[in-house]
């Protein structure tokens, strides 16, 4: 999540267009045909982890190369003033199964924005909340659930709300008039990226996902004000080709608010029953809600910021009640030299009947993470 926080951060959206916008950002170097960017970052975490609930997690501590990305944006105009382009964001960790996170092509008129390709849909990129204030690696929003034992139950570890990820769609985005931006994204299949793609629709993906978003920026007094309202819906595709009633239907609020060096935030994402069987549906079961609330204040080169984040998921009767997720964060960064920053990430969790069982597992602790992150 702290790429959302990084486009969400800039100041269109305060901006959805001009955070991936390559020629909006520094010097760029020129190619034959298109001026080029290059830009990327690493992130290295030194965890210590203490967990009532130990199977496989035993040893207590961990480093971690988290993330390892080279991107390249490439962007030129037409003689009309059209500008158009595309983004390249390469994955270097060794530990890395793909190749790339995001490829897309894009343009820019007068009359929007538009991407083609594998990128997060309008809903996540419109929508706003806690993490989009909180410093540092954001607490539950960050590295929590990679040290962290959620079980087996399904449950909502971190504040989810898209189902395509950076599957291939097609994206718009209007201009902003008045404060109010609209977006708006397709993607066929939810599994579905890159060379990968396939056009299946038995394989347990969701296809036909469109996902839609209203947001509303206004600065009045030195204060900074982000609403967002979005929604996703897809269909469920079973692995018979058989349909099912978990469609996915995500609606989404929240809003964040900045004044003089402080920052507040908060959202809910209610994720329906997106996946589930017309079985469990009948017995109570749901894909989980949650809500989260956050303030920061930031001074010079040093940040902090206190978060709160809560889930619940309803398990089918009979299933030791619901999953329940509670996570409080403290979290705080130090801008060190240009282009290191370092970040520390102190969280109290408390999951209860994280498998989903009839006698309830619960698993309480804490997870400190000291953050190493380097951009160029």
């Amino acid at each position: 999540m702290i790429g959302k926080s990084y486009w969400l951060g800039t100041t269109i959206l305060a901006g959805v267009v001009a955070a991936t916008d390559p020629a909006a950002a520094g010097p760029l170097a020129r190619g034959d045909d298109l001026s080029v960017k290059l830009s990327g970052s690493y992130r290295v975490n030194a965890a210590v982890v203490d967990q009532g609930f130990r199977s496989g997690f035993g040893r207590g501590y961990a480093l971690k190369v988290d993330s390892a990305t080279v991107k390249l944006d490439a962007a030129a105009k037409t003689g009309a003033g059209v500008q158009y382009g595309l983004r390249l964001e390469l994955l270097t960790n060794t530990s890395s199964s793909t190749n790339a996170d995001e490829a897309f092509a894009f343009l820019n008129t007068a009359w929007g924005r538009v991407e083609l390709g594998d990128q997060d849909d309008a809903a996540v990129r419109m929508h706003v909340e806690a993490d989009n204030v909180m410093v540092g690696r954001v607490g539950f929003s960050g590295d929590v659930a990679d040290f962290f034992k959620f079980g087996a139950g399904g449950a909502v570890a971190t504040p989810v709300l898209s189902q395509t990820g950076d599957a291939s769609k097609i994206i718009y985005f209007t201009p902003r008039f008045e404060g109010l931006q609209l977006g708006a994204s397709f993607a066929p299949d939810s599994g579905a990226n890159g060379a990968s793609f396939a056009e299946t629709d038995n394989d347990g993906d969701f296809e036909n996902v469109v996902s839609v978003g209203l947001n509303y920026a206004t600065k009045r007094d030195g204060v900074s004000l982000l609403l967002s309202l979005v929604g996703e819906f897809g269909d469920d595709e079973d692995a018979t080709g058989a349909e099912t009633p978990g469609d996915v239907e995500t609606v989404a609020i929240g809003g964040t608010a900045k004044f003089w060096g402080f920052a507040v935030g908060a959202g809910y994402v209610d994720l329906g029953h997106k996946g589930l069987s017309a079985m469990d549906i009948a017995a109570g079961a749901d894909a989980g809600a949650h809500w989260n609330a956050a303030a920061a204040y930031r001074h010079g080169p040093w940040g902090v910021s206190l978060g709160y984040f809560s889930s619940t998921k309803g398990q089918p009767a009979g299933r030791g009640g619901d999953t329940t997720v509670d996570v409080v964060s403290v979290d705080g960064s130090f801008n060190a030299a240009p282009g290191w920053q370092v970040a520390l990430s102190v969280n109290f969790v408390e999951a209860a009947n994280i498998n989903g069982t009839t006698t309830p597992v619960d698993n309480n602790g804490s997870v400190v993470i000291l953050s190493n992150i380097f951009r160029f």
